[in-house]
């Protein structure tokens, strides 16, 4: 059986220049990837690359830099194969890499990139980071549960602002995860003449966004616009109380791994695609969003907040070191949440079952729909025969 294909493999063998062969899905996903890209911040060779003249996507590939590129993510080894790719590719080699932008500020809550790539004369690329390996970029993520804009959302509006006074010609806007999540709230937030500019947001396996929000005459105007991709067992894109039209791709790996691009299954100059979710997703999602429903504002951010002050104890700033000795974390974090006052600890537990018994009364919709799906599937077989 014959290994399926990535986004890796699109890179290598599929060598048009952009000016030969137009943008398509796959390579907002390669773009989506690099812009997790960690440049330097004391190399002069490199220093172009944070301003607008930018530099060639070819001059990242610098073997004193692969142990800090993607270092603690969970794409590493992936990631440094996709940028010696993208470095001997004609399709992407000659790519100008501007605008990079890497700001976290725990106190604030946010952990924000960006990177504009000037891929023709008359076409650019502006990518947001999806999260990272740090603990505020996860924390900011769970504050979209509750607040819009978070701060990296109105940084990404400023951001795409800044990009369309910078480059000329038409825009395309995208990111993987939060980086996604980002991109549709900076088209819909930017100032009408950055905005206007924009011709196709690429939101993959992002995040969605409270009903507020969605609701927007800003969000509307862009609505058209947007392009989300989600594997077929979707955790993260999943996630928050509404969601927008989307695709849904095959993905070769299982559950929350699915959340890794470069098991996205591509075929040609595309993505393959599926007829919808799996049943765990459709779970996930109505489980998520009946839980929404059910707290106030300030009960929602108030459990997130209880939950990451046991987890973030000062001890570590990102997930890899959480789990580089996790038999301790767990214990120590436990006892952080024991040592909470009673009536917080009661107020986390019966958020928590909650959550867990909407999780129970979900699942005989979804048998339902399943059983619907069938039969109608079985009386359009009977008709085609």
């Amino acid at each position: 059986m014959s290994r399926t294909r990535n986004m890796l493999d699109y890179v290598r063998t599929e060598l048009d220049t952009f000016d030969g062969r137009g943008f398509c899905t796959v390579d907002s996903l390669v773009l989506s990837w690099l812009v997790y890209t960690r440049l330097p911040a004391d190399d002069p060779a490199l220093a172009p690359a944070r301003g607008w003249e930018g530099v060639r996507l070819a001059d990242l590939y610098r073997a004193e830099y692969f142990a800090t590129y993607y270092a603690g993510m969970w794409g590493e080894e992936p990631g440094l194969d996709l940028l010696a790719a993208v470095a001997a590719s004609p399709r992407f080699r000659d790519v100008r890499v501007m605008g990079y932008v890497d700001a976290t500020d725990p106190q604030a809550e946010k952990q924000f990139a960006a990177m504009t790539f000037r891929l023709t004369e008359d076409l650019s690329y502006v990518a947001f980071r999806g999260t990272d390996a740090s603990l505020v970029g996860w924390k900011e993520d769970f504050n979209l549960a509750y607040r819009c804009p978070v701060p990296s959302q109105v940084e990404a509006a400023h951001y795409l602002a800044d990009a369309a006074a910078r480059v000329g010609g038409d825009l395309l806007v995208g990111g993987h995860s939060k980086g996604g999540n980002l991109a549709v709230y900076a088209a819909a937030t930017a100032p009408r003449d950055a905005s206007g500019r924009v011709t196709r947001i690429f939101s993959h396996d992002g995040p969605g966004f409270l009903a507020e929000f969605l609701a927007t005459e800003d969000y509307r105007r862009v609505e058209g616009r947007v392009e989300k991709t989600l594997p077929q067992s979707s955790v993260v894109g999943m996630l928050l109380e509404q969601q927008e039209g989307y695709r849904v791709v095959r993905s070769n790996r299982a559950m929350i791994w699915q959340h890794d691009p470069f098991s996205w299954v591509v075929e040609g100059c595309d993505l393959v695609t599926l007829d919808g979710l799996t049943a765990d997703a459709r779970y996930l999602n109505r489980t998520v969003s009946a839980w929404l429903g059910s707290r106030t504002v300030k009960e929602r951010e108030r459990f997130i907040d209880t939950l990451y002050s046991v987890i973030d104890l000062g001890d570590v700033s990102t997930t890899h070191e959480l789990r580089a000795d996790w038999r301790r974390s767990i214990h120590v974090r436990a006892r952080a949440f024991a040592e909470l006052d009673a009536e917080t600890r009661s107020f986390v537990t019966q958020t928590l079952t909650a959550l867990v018994s909407l999780g129970v009364r979900v699942v005989p919709d979804l048998l339902v729909e399943d059983l619907q799906r069938v039969r109608s599937g079985t009386s359009a077989a009977a008709l085609g025969a």
